[in-house]
């Protein structure tokens, strides 16, 4: 089932990532959207600290942070939680491949992920996965819920 169009992961996206690397920091930013339409910039400079918000449109930036705060109300920083889950959406859903990860992966910590070879389709990634390595707690990701999802054992 996909995502309701009303959570924060279909309303907002972020378009224009950019990463610059000094001194063996990365530092990055990107725009931020609503409903594809520009309202902000976040920009992290790869020290230690949080993500830094310019917004374009104050009303749309608080709607935004209220959102993150009602996502991830336990975050130190919810609104930083909200961003690094929508650039992982946009790259992921970039991938000319199937996406799946295995549980020793540990995807939403360090975002480590594999491909599928080319050419196999959403479903016989599922399949594949669901018969040869159903042991490893496969997941694959779901387009339609921009979310990695599980895979159940055949059988």
């Amino acid at each position: 089932m996909p995502v309701p169009v009303s959570h924060p992961h279909q309303r907002y996206s972020v378009s224009g990532y950019r990463e610059e690397e000094s001194g063996g920091r990365v530092a990055w930013s990107c725009d931020l959207l609503r409903h594809g339409q520009s309202f902000g910039l976040v920009a992290h400079d790869g020290g230690d600290g949080g993500n830094r918000y310019t917004f374009t449109d104050d009303a749309r930036g608080e709607e935004f942070l209220t959102a993150a705060r009602g996502l991830h109300p336990r975050a130190a920083a919810p609104a930083d939680a909200l961003v690094d889950e929508l650039i992982t959406i946009r790259q992921m859903n970039a991938l000319d491949q199937v996406a799946y990860c295995f549980a020793e992966d540990r995807f939403e910590e360090t975002g480590q992920h594999r491909v599928a070879d080319p050419g196999l389709t959403f479903e016989q990634v599922r399949e594949l996965l669901a018969t040869r390595y159903a042991e490893r707690g496969p997941r694959v990701w779901d387009r339609s819920r921009s979310a990695m999802v599980p895979v159940a054992p055949a059988g």
